[in-house]
């Protein structure tokens, strides 16, 4: 049994500790300099996807936090766009295991099936007006699929621009 709780704590911790997102940035900027900001223009002049306008908010909730506000010549400009990827996963393997008196059986059956799904990687980032370069960016590690509710879907983004900008400015 202490084994078992043992590694069922070990697990725990190293789930804990993954990096639900990653950042980059110049550390030779001074971030300090930057109070405005402003979303970059959509690919076309269509209407914002409901994800896009989810985005925008969080985003814009998190730079109001840190003391930047929305401006037409800003000092940076926020470009953010959600990456399709897809993977595979595969399903329809089983393996059972059954135990009797002096009896031990496994069982093991196949054909093992492939289902590929695609899903969403969160990317934002800041780029200074004068120079034209990114300065920083943030890529989520956690998957935006279709199946999620939208109310599951606005508190995933909420969280991930959260993670995204907690070390903003970076020091």
């Amino acid at each position: 049994m202490i084994p078992f709780l043992r590694l069922l704590f070990l697990t725990v911790v190293l789930t804990g500790c993954s990096a639900p997102v990653t950042t980059d940035y110049n550390a030779q900027i001074n971030y300090t300099q930057f109070k405005t900001y402003q979303f970059a223009p959509g690919q076309s002049h269509s209407a914002l996807s409901l994800d896009e306008s989810r985005v925008e908010e969080a985003i814009s909730v998190q730079l109001h936090s840190k003391g930047l506000k929305p401006g037409e010549n800003a000092d940076l400009t926020v470009k953010h766009y959600i990456q399709q990827q897809s993977d595979f996963q595969s399903y329809g393997t089983s393996v059972g295991f059954g135990y009797g008196y002096r009896h031990v059986g496994v069982a093991y059956s196949t054909p093992v099936r492939y289902r590929e799904y695609t899903y969403g990687k969160l990317i934002v980032e800041l780029i200074d007006n004068q120079s034209n370069k990114v300065v920083w960016r943030a890529v989520s590690q956690r998957k935006l699929t279709e199946s999620m509710t939208p109310s599951s879907r606005e508190a995933f983004i909420d969280e991930q621009v959260f993670e995204m900008f907690k070390n903003y400015p970076p020091s």
